[in-house]
């Protein structure tokens, strides 16, 4: 299943945006860490384009095992690039976290969402990523 991510809010705290399937139905809202660029805005490491999204297993700095996720490939001049939980800025350094709702500041239960979204690509190892 071929997603798109819609960003919605650039601020201090992250890129919030939403995350929604083919059918243009919402899966989950997501939370993207956000760097200061020159001009005062603040940008996410991964562009507006298409990705391909692929399966695989990955660790986290500081982790101690590796767990089942995609990796969101060709991001230019980034490797890594991951979808994973997570609730704060903070807690990214450039993947794509995903909550099934908004806080202030922050995205909120995510495990609940991250779970979701791996059922919703359960049997595909590649998906395409469409971000906006």
């Amino acid at each position: 299943m071929n997603l798109k991510l819609i960003r919605q809010t650039f601020a201090l705290y992250g890129i919030e945006g939403e995350l929604f399937d083919d059918k243009g139905l919402h899966v989950c809202f997501t939370l993207e860490h956000a760097y200061q660029q020159a001009d005062g805005s603040y940008q996410p490491k991964v562009p507006p384009g298409i990705y391909i999204c692929q399966r695989g297993q990955h660790r986290l700095e500081g982790m101690n095992n590796s767990f089942e996720t995609f990796e969101i490939t060709n991001v230019p001049g980034h490797t890594n690039i991951l979808v994973h939980k997570g609730n704060y800025n903070n807690d990214s350094e450039g993947c794509v976290l995903v909550g099934a709702a908004l806080g202030v500041g922050c995205i909120l239960e995510s495990a609940i969402a991250f779970g979701s979204f791996l059922q919703l690509q359960e049997g595909l190892d590649s998906f395409t990523l469409t971000i906006q």
